[in-house]
């Protein structure tokens, strides 16, 4: 016992000894390790200062070098300056610029390097003491080595308010053959059209500041005899200041200048008294790509961590003291307790030994009896668990451990959790075993042992008896519930069973179907091939499926989907054959729909633009094969949005479908009418013998159409364009057909409208040149090619200048002018109108506002085609313009056409109704010149009624035009508005006008198209009286 505890002791000091030897070991390189880091965080710092430092002197190179260039020129130009007032009333031009010259020519400044040059403003050199020769000749060509123009950069420098700047270019530095980065500050001298300008190479700056930068590092330390040294960007040791014949090993200094970023290093160096070790940091300035290296002996960072290492060794000693001491007591008590306590357990063993052999022989009597319990246990096919009172396993046989995964105990109790009351108690339950679902008829027995109460359980595994009745129930299950029919046959093709879908498809019912063969069902609508077919794969393959057509009990033919396999027995032979169809009655009608639908048009039923394709181009095939035409009529209601404005979109699709109706009624069996979108209808006309045949059917479709339609109780008439191409001559592909159709149709409507066009080839010249104009037009919107020109009106009576009218023009880069009356009607069709429009009312109300400005009221008219007033809020348009011009709404007149307000009656309306609640002046223009009507100038309202000069040319010659013009200035006299008339040219014209009571008048007469600033002339000098 005592030389146990000895030997725990051992252990004990020796562990403890060791463990203090490593702490002392771990301390130490702890303390060295911390020395090290403060003594880098110092060299750092002073490396990192120094390295800053630098970056701060080089950025300020730029801006000392222009101080200092500023500065220089000043003088230069003072002086200049100062000579010119003393001597410019005395001396010549030519006299006193050789004065200023000669005084800077001998002039410099930076050491001799800096100097003065004089050039024009037109590029030619006055004065360059350095290239005499180059004086008189323009420079504007001379380039530097990167290719920028030297003296347009320092004209350019000049060329601001202030008259002065700097600029940047290269130049070759004395004695050098290659150009360095140079700059240079110039003023703007105005008496004699100058620049004066001194520059200086950055170069020279630049080293300079080097040159300084060494200075200061010269004089900062690096702690108490540490110091910096500088290596260049050519690995050159620039400075080691105050140490001197002390030099960076040569190895070292190519390594620290190869150093791409910071970092630290060690090295040795020969000293008087022996070898000793520094330890350096070197930071990169990138600016010059010099390495700052900060240099300090290692002993120097080391003292710090000598004192901490001598205090851990102090504190080590006494610890180890002090576990010696606790040690040795621990021995002596130890010894003491062990003598006492080895005699005690002496006598406890041998107790403890006799009572141990009793019971051995007792468990081994017991064991032999378990053992052979176990065994038959074991041995039995069914699972044996046995439970305690807590429902606890305590014993299962080899049968219950497979079923249970392994003996799983806790898996058994949830399996035996049925109570009962005595005796036996079965019950069936399913579970989850390691070999699947299983299920399991279970017996429970309860008995009591050494007053315990127990459960006994036993499970038998029924899971295939189970199984099997369950397989049977769904099959029954499934055959009766199944939504496809089922038909089942013995070899022989005997039915033998049929479930429910299969009478209620057919109409047959069981007792009329078993015994039958397949045949009862028979359609007769396939051949003996198609059997003999079905049969043949049927056998080759083991199934069948495709779709049929049968008969029900009541002799309706339909179609299904059928799907036959063989059942064979286990030798291969064929037991049974096995049918599965279902009808596809309904699903063929959907399919029937849909493809309607993809084909027809969903309002008017006729064909659609794919279906029209197609059958034009079966025609045309089918003409190209027979030799004839094929004609295509392109068909567009007129006016038809009007429909949909006035009476609504359900009374437009309502004229939609009588006009298909119609169309198509009095067409050939063989011809096709289709829509393609909208109002757009097209006719197909194939089997011609010539155009007039097309000519005629286009005719007698116009005359169905010109019948009245009704329409919600209202009598519609309304009138075609139709355009038509006939082939081959116009095309002979679906796709140019159609394209030169709707060329035809739009020349129909630019005719005029319920007329029809046959195609021609100078049709396509049209368009191309039409859409040719439409790109030059915003190309010209982005070139800025347009402006404005105002015609001025006057007041009759008051012989005054009362506004002007807004004119665009367009000037092409060329200096070409294009007629308004050839693009403004493109403008309108491509929709660049709004855009143009906007930019005129713009232009229109800021010219107005300028008049303001100075005094005169007067009108801007601004023309507004339908296109603006339909798209958009253009109402919104005008409010914004007049708020961001700062024009009143009164001065601004709005100009629309009467065919606009008869065409566009209802979107125009409301956006009319907003600006005149804007306080804005609106015109009608062009007013008798075409479907004249009362009811919308009294719904407008207009301020002024524009008379188109078709009636006042030779007004007083034309009885005519004189009786319509009364009229027009007395409707207008009538409804208060202002009566105004266009293109009077002569003074006749001008006293037939006045003498009928026209109210303001404009014309070539009473002033031509003006340039902006020329009317802003007019309205400066017209005085208010002046006479027209």
């Amino acid at each position: 016992m005592l030389g146990l505890v000895l030997m725990v002791v051992v252990l004990l000091a020796s562990y403890f000894f060791y463990q203090q030897w490593r702490d002392y070991r771990d301390g130490s390189s702890v303390v060295a390790e911390e020395a090290r880091l403060r003594g880098q965080t110092f060299l750092k710092a002073y490396g990192d200062h120094a390295s800053n430092s630098l970056e701060t002197l080089y950025s300020q190179t730029q801006d000392i070098l222009r101080q200092r260039l500023r500065e220089q020129v000043d003088q230069a130009y003072v002086l200049a300056d100062s000579l010119y007032r003393r001597h410019h009333r005395r001396l010549s031009d030519a006299a006193l610029q050789r004065e200023i010259v000669e005084s800077l020519r001998p002039l410099r400044y930076f050491g001799g390097r800096g100097y003065y040059f004089i050039d024009t403003l037109d590029g030619d050199c006055v004065l360059l003491p350095t290239s005499p020769q180059r004086e008189g000749r323009n420079l504007l060509d001379n380039q530097d080595d990167q290719g920028a123009y030297i003296m347009r950069k320092l004209l350019l420098s000049v060329d601001n308010p202030a008259g002065s700047g700097f600029a940047s270019y290269r130049w070759y530095r004395p004695g050098e053959t290659f150009m360095s980065e140079k700059i240079a500050y110039s003023r703007r001298f105005e008496p004699f059209g100058w620049l004066i300008g001194g520059g200086e190479y950055v170069l020279n700056v630049e080293e300079d500041l080097q040159q300084q930068a060494l200075q200061t590092l010269a004089q900062m330390p690096v702690g108490e005899r540490g110091f910096f040294a500088v290596i260049d960007q050519h690995g050159r040791l620039r400075q080691l200041p105050g140490q001197r014949g002390f030099t960076l090993p040569a190895a070292l200094q190519q390594q620290l200048a190869a150093t791409p970023s910071q970092y630290f290093v060690s090295f040795s160096h020969p000293a008087a008294a022996g070898s000793q070790r520094y330890s350096a940091y070197v930071a990169l300035v990138p600016s010059w790509q010099w390495r700052v290296v900060s240099i300090i002996p290692e002993r120097e960072l080391t003292l710090s961590g000598a004192a901490q290492a001598q205090a851990l060794g102090e504190k080590t000693r006494n610890r180890v003291l002090t576990t010696l001491l606790i040690l040795t007591l621990a021995v002596c008590l130890a010894w003491l307790f062990s003598v006492h306590f080895s005699r005690w357990l002496g006598a406890l063993i041998a107790q403890y030994q006799q009572r141990l052999q009793a019971s051995q022989r007792q468990v081994e009597d017991k064991a032999r009896e378990i053992e052979l319990t176990r065994y038959m246990s074991d041995s039995a096919a069914d699972a044996i668990v046995l439970l305690n009172a807590q429902g606890r396993v305590v014993y299962h046989n080899e049968a219950a451990k497979r079923c249970f995964c392994d003996g799983n105990e806790h898996r058994m109790p949830e399996l035996f959790e049925e109570r009962f009351s005595g005796g036996q108690h079965h019950y069936v339950r399913s579970v989850r075993c390691c070999s699947g679902e299983m299920t399991l008829e279970i017996s429970l027995t309860g008995l009591s042992y050494q007053g315990e109460y127990y459960r006994c359980a036993t499970a038998r595994d029924i899971s295939a008896r189970v199984s099997h009745e369950r397989q049977q129930r769904l099959a029954a299950t499934v055959f009766e519930a199944s939504s496809e029919a089922i038909l089942i046959t013995d070899a022989d093709s005997r039915i033998i069973a049929v479930n429910r879908a299969f009478s209620d498809i057919t109409g047959y019912s069981e007792a009329q179907a078993l015994g039958n063969t397949p045949a009862l069902l028979g359609s007769g609508r396939h051949d003996a091939a198609f059997y003999r077919d079905m049969w043949n794969h049927l056998h080759a393959r083991g199934y069948w499926s495709g779709e049929i057509w049968n008969r029900r009990q009541n002799g309706e033919i339909y179609p299904e989907w059928l799907t036959i396999n063989q059942v064979r027995n286990g030798d291969g032979s064929i037991s049974h054959y096995v049918a599965l169809f279902s009808d596809i009655s309904e699903r063929k009608a959907t399919e029937a729909r849909v493809q309607h639908l993809a084909e027809y048009d969903f309002l008017t039923n006729l064909p659609n633009r794919l279906l029209l394709h197609d059958r034009l181009q079966q025609s045309l095939h089918l003409a190209e094969r027979k030799q004839h035409a094929v004609a295509v009529l392109f068909m567009d209601l007129d006016r038809f949005k009007n429909v949909n404005d006035t009476l609504g979109h359900d009374a437009g699709d309502e004229l939609l479908r009588q006009v298909a109706s119609r169309t198509r009624h009095m067409l050939r069996e063989m011809d096709t009418v289709g829509r393609t979108g909208g109002d757009e209808f097209v006719i197909i006309l194939p089997e011609l013998s010539g155009s007039a045949q097309a000519g005629m059917v286009a005719e007698r479709v116009l005359q169905v159409l010109e019948a009245p339609f009704t329409l919600r109780g209202h009598t519609l008439v309304i009138s075609a364009s139709i355009g038509i191409a006939v082939s081959p001559a116009d095309g002979s592909s679906p796709e140019v057909l159609l394209k030169n159709a709707d060329m035809a149709m739009y020349q129909a409507k630019a005719s005029g409208r319920n007329a029809f066009r046959f195609f021609t080839a100078s049709m396509t010249a049209e368009v191309s040149e039409r859409l040719l104009l439409e790109n030059q037009l915003r190309l010209a919107m982005a070139q800025q090619q347009f402006y404005l020109e105002l015609q001025p009106k006057y007041h009759i009576a008051s012989r005054r200048l009362n506004g002007f009218e807004a004119l665009l023009r367009w000037r092409q880069a060329d200096g070409s002018l294009v007629s308004p009356a050839r693009f403004i009607p493109v403008a309108e069709d491509s929709g660049v109108i709004t855009e143009l429009g906007l930019w005129v009312l713009e232009q229109a109300c800021r010219t107005a506002t300028e008049w303001v400005r100075h005094g005169r009221q007067l009108t801007i008219a601004v023309n507004v085609s339908a296109r603006q007033l339909t798209h958009g809020d253009f109402c919104a348009e005008v409010a914004r313009v007049l708020r961001d011009s700062g024009l009143p709404p009164a001065l601004l007149e709005l100009e629309v056409t009467e065919g606009t307000l008869i065409d566009y009656s209802g979107p125009v309306r409301q956006q009319l109704a907003g600006i005149k609640a804007l306080g804005v002046r609106l015109a009608v223009d062009d007013f008798g010149t075409g479907y004249s009507s009362l009811a919308y100038l009294k719904n407008f309202a207009p301020d002024t009624v524009k008379i188109d000069r078709s009636f006042v040319s030779e007004l007083q010659h034309n009885r005519d035009n004189a009786a319509i013009v009364s009229a027009i200035i007395t409707l207008a006299r009538n409804l208060d508005m202002e009566s105004l008339a266009e293109g009077v040219e002569t003074e006749a014209e001008l006293a037939a006008l006045q003498a009928l009571g026209c109210d303001t008048v404009q014309g070539f007469l009473t002033g031509r198209p003006l340039a902006v600033n020329d009317a802003l002339a007019l309205c400066r000098l017209q005085a208010p009286a002046d006479a027209v």
